[in-house]
């Protein structure tokens, strides 16, 4: 068979995806491109035996694949010592575990709500032992790692003052708890404001980022 102009097998491929009606649409897709699906599957413990049989040249897994979920797969896989590519599809909306993902290790990350294309892009790269993240993906991670470095960026008294805040304490008592003035309980506050992008009370009592570090 020829693969790409030359006498070679195509890649076989492991599709998995919750939704049986979409992994068989994708498995479609592929086969539509020159692709060989040798399986599918529609959870986490079902696409670990098939990776551990082995004769897979790549997989495409659903970020909502019902557990073990694709980072365990991916880490099991890495922990074996077993580079196979994997591919993650994922709704763009999931801003937190598609850094995750990519943090993780995965080879490829393809949005859903982009032209199909893009897949098949990412297939060539990460068959080829590259890495083929979406743009918008990238973004994402962008974005996160920005936001803790701005949490991150905090003084250990803003950190306080902001911890109290969550807890519901008013500037004058916050002064009298960490021995300042209210004044400089406000300028404290203003500086969290502006280092987190936030303008209000009610948004800092809720920042999960001030959360995490209080």
């Amino acid at each position: 068979m020829r693969w790409n102009g030359e006498s070679v097998s195509p890649p076989r491929l492991l599709v998995a995806d919750r939704a049986p009606m979409v992994a068989a649409a994708l498995a479609a897709l592929l086969r539509s491109h020159g692709y060989d699906v040798a399986a599918q599957s529609h959870d986490g413990a079902e696409t670990a035996a098939l990776l551990g049989n082995g004769g897979i040249d790549a997989a495409i897994i659903d970020i909502d694949l019902p557990g073990p979920g694709p980072q365990a797969l991916l880490d099991g896989l890495r922990a074996r010592g077993n580079p196979l590519p994997i591919v993650i599809t994922a709704p763009s909306a999931y801003h937190d575990l598609l850094a995750d993902i990519i943090d993780g290790g995965a080879d490829g990350v393809v949005l859903k709500s982009e032209n199909p294309d893009n897949l098949m892009h990412c297939l060539a790269a990460v068959t080829a032992g590259g890495q083929w993240i979406d743009r918008h993906a990238v973004v994402c991670a962008l974005d996160r790692a920005q936001t803790a470095n701005a949490a991150g960026s905090l003084t250990r008294r803003e950190r306080d003052v902001a911890a109290l805040v969550i807890a519901g304490q008013r500037n004058r008592s916050i002064g009298a708890a960490l021995g300042i003035s209210e004044g400089t309980v406000k300028m404290h506050l203003h500086n969290v404001y502006a280092k987190l992008g936030l303008e209000t009370r009610t948004q800092l009592a809720t920042d999960e980022r001030v959360r995490v570090l209080a």
